[in-house]
């Protein structure tokens, strides 16, 4: 968590690292790993990579984006792992819609 905490964010994303990993990076249903080809860079992980994270990181979830979802959004990974895509119709051709995620008090559950 420390390495991503670290990320220095106010630049272009860079060629190779962690900010590069993290942000070509996209979930898939089978298990492991492996190159991420429709992006070029990054990897494809699957439910048991998100539940090692979560684990030894003691975290219950992953909300991420990046990644256009014809909903808007999309729940994976046994629940664990959210991603929200803010942009409805991305670049105009895309004809996705737009989401938002929103945290409740107390419980802070994602709606």
């Amino acid at each position: 968590m420390e390495s991503i905490q670290n990320i220095q964010r106010n630049r272009e994303p860079p060629s190779e690292g962690i900010m590069h990993d993290i942000l070509w990076s996209d979930p898939k249903s089978s298990p492991g790993t492996s190159f991420n080809f429709d992006r070029g860079g990054g990897l494809l992980f699957g439910p048991d990579v998100t539940k090692s994270f979560l684990k030894l990181n003691g975290l219950e979830l992953i909300i991420r984006s990046h990644q256009v979802r014809e909903d808007g959004y999309s729940v994976e990974h046994d629940g664990k792992l959210l991603t929200v895509f803010s942009a409805p119709n991305y670049c105009d051709t895309m004809g996705n819609k737009g989401a938002f995620i929103r945290f409740t008090a107390p419980s802070h559950v994602p709606e």
